[in-house]
């Protein structure tokens, strides 16, 4: 048989950045190595809609067999894999795998109408499953499946852990253009750890309850091909426990020094120490990401961080006195929580986000989690199966009354367009009819002056080349806004929505106060906003466009102006102007304005 391993588009995307979905590289790896049959296909780089890409490639290798698998929130996109294969083939052989599966088999399987899913580590499963198919042989006794037998689902008794995960190949980076995606991201990704001993009740680990270590040769190996093959230059490592022991991080730095390159990794706040950081520093480490979680001790001891919110404030401190950069975020909704402790960590959040990179988020209830399955005993998830269709909405599972959660909410959506380490004054020096600017701009901590090519628009984030910390240059900061002069375009009717409630919108309502009148309606086509609150405005579906007879519509979604001017002009004939922000180049300096498209 021929097996057709896809990587749907924007797998793993998450808060607009595509984290390479590097489980089914490793499947694939192992199935090559097993012999099989096999082609592969990521869709983030293939030209054409979903239908059109499956139906060349089952074509063309004459594909027997679909394989392919992502996380809960993926269902969509795995759903309509499916779909599209079976529409193209009806006798083709579906099976999917991660954490969709493995985290609630049969509510999964049975949404998405897989034939066959594979439950936690699929690298052997995967093989046997393909010997399987490929003889004609029973499935019934191999461990770690879930299958269809007729109209029923059947579950195999688990599959245990794979114990030497040095023994699992490097994975199939070629078969999924893996080097196209580290040009995007500007950064490689190496898996060196699986699982994790710890339980926190957010959590759910796909690969198994037993926390496992590559070695360092094993790991090592792995990197040289990558710098090698990719020209890799800056890795991210994919780690639960980095700091394991200081033993371990010490031959590690010792061991990576020699490449030159930069890298990040995950830290708990427990296993942070001045010298441990400082060797890190050394070592090339740029960055490190902290799991935070609250700023209250009663919900980390809820989520079972094992871990305290002094802990939290001395490893942010020796973090930044070691010049590192540090990320981190704080969940809100844990079954405790209270409007109290949704206090404590704002506070917190307040006093240290210039300094730091913290996001703002509410907690997820994912398949698998304890507090997923806290929901279903609560009633408070009725269908699990309706659950995974509906995207894993949020569920209120916390002490906060419905209209104290939904107050949350909004808070957070807004909170989190708040600028994070903006640099100091930034001074535009010229400007590009397309939005680029060259800056120059102040580090936030040691003051060294930068130049730098930024969007106008969207700004980005840089690393001081003294210090080594981030900065966000945002040259819109520094424009000169003049309200008579953005606002002279804008008609005076008695509705004009404003489309796209994100980063821009913010910007725009911060600086002109009139657009906070009610006439202006925000509108944004993401189901999971409709209702919040932005900067005192209620998100509006696009539907209230026309239910208001709306003629004027700012995008403020700049990076989707194409798709909503396309959109407008098809299923809103009401709307008679459609404008975007733009810019005019005075002798006094930039200035804001609107203009029609």
């Amino acid at each position: 048989m021929n097996y057709l391993l896809v990587m749907p588009k924007s797998l793993g995307a998450i808060d607009h950045f595509n984290i390479f979905p590097i489980g089914l590289a490793y499947v694939s790896a192992s199935l090559k190595k097993g012999g099989f049959s096999v082609f592969t296909a990521n869709m983030d780089y293939i030209e054409g809609d979903t239908y059109s890409i499956l139906k060349r490639l089952l074509t063309e290798h004459a594909i027997d067999v679909v394989c392919t698998g992502g996380l809960s929130r993926d269902y969509r996109k795995l759903k309509d894999l499916i779909e599209a294969a079976r529409a193209i083939n009806p006798e083709i052989i579906t099976i999917v795998g991660g954490g969709i599966i493995s985290s609630d088999p049969l509510p999964a399987m049975r949404a998405l109408d897989a034939d066959y899913g594979v439950i936690g580590e699929g690298e052997i499963t995967i093989c046997e499953l393909a010997g399987a198919l490929d003889k004609g042989g029973e499935v019934s006794n191999m461990p770690g499946l879930v299958y269809r037998d007729g109209n029923a689902l059947v579950q195999t008794p688990p599959r245990a852990e794979i114990a030497d995960i040095d023994a699992i190949p490097f994975p199939d980076f070629d078969g999924f253009d893996y080097g196209r995606w580290v040009s995007s991201s500007g950064s490689g990704l190496v898996l060196t750890d699986r699982s994790c001993p710890f339980r926190c009740t957010f959590c759910f680990h796909p690969t198994g309850e037993k926390y496992r270590q590559r070695s360092f040769d094993n790991i090592f190996a792995e990197i040289e091909y990558q710098v090698e093959r990719y020209h890799v230059k800056c890795f991210g490592l994919s780690s639960e426990l980095f700091a394991t022991s200081k033993k371990r991080v010490a031959e590690f730095c010792a061991r990576i020094k020699q490449y030159g390159i930069s890298w990040s990794c995950c830290l708990r706040v427990c296993d942070v120490d001045s010298e441990m950081l400082q060797m890190m520093k050394e070592a090339g480490c740029a960055n490190i990401v902290f799991g935070l979680e609250s700023a209250d001790n009663t919900i980390l001891k809820s989520m079972r961080k094992g871990i305290t919110v002094e802990q939290i404030e001395r490893a942010l401190q020796l973090t930044y006195d070691a010049n590192l950069m540090i990320e981190g975020g704080f969940i809100f909704g844990d079954v405790n929580e209270t409007s109290e402790t949704v206090a404590n960590t704002l506070n917190f959040w307040r006093r240290h986000n210039k300094m730091h990179y913290l996001n703002l988020s509410m907690i997820s209830v994912f398949p698998g989690s304890f507090l997923y399955k806290h929901a279903c005993d609560e009633g408070l998830i009725s269908d699990r199966e309706q659950f995974l269709r509906d995207g894993c909405p949020l569920v209120n599972v916390s002490k906060l009354s419905e209209k104290e959660y939904s107050d949350l909410q909004s808070l957070i959506t807004e909170l989190r367009l708040h600028p994070h380490v903006p640099a100091g004054p930034i001074r535009i020096e010229s400007i590009a009819p397309g939005g680029e600017c060259d800056v120059e701009f102040n580090c936030r901590k040691c003051g060294t002056r930068s130049k730098l090519r930024v969007s106008f628009w969207f700004g980005m984030e840089t690393r001081c080349p003294s210090c080594g910390l981030t900065n966000f240059i945002d040259p819109f900061e520094s424009a000169l806004h003049l309200l008579d002069k953005f606002s002279e375009l804008l008609p005076g009717d008695p509705a004009v929505a404003l489309w796209g409630a994100g980063g821009i919108y913010y910007k725009l309502i911060s600086k002109y106060d009139f657009l906070a009148a009610e006439r202006f309606v925000l509108v944004d086509a993401n189901p999971s906003q409709k209702g919040l609150e932005i900067c005192g405005k209620e998100i509006h579906s696009p539907d209230a466009i026309p239910g208001r007879n709306i003629k004027t519509v700012v995008i403020t979604a700049l990076s989707r102006k194409d798709e909503i001017h396309a959109a407008l002009r098809s299923k809103y004939p009401c709307v008679e102007s459609v404008m975007i922000p733009a810019f005019d180049v005075t002798e006094e300096g930039i200035v804001p304005v609107l203009k029609q498209i």
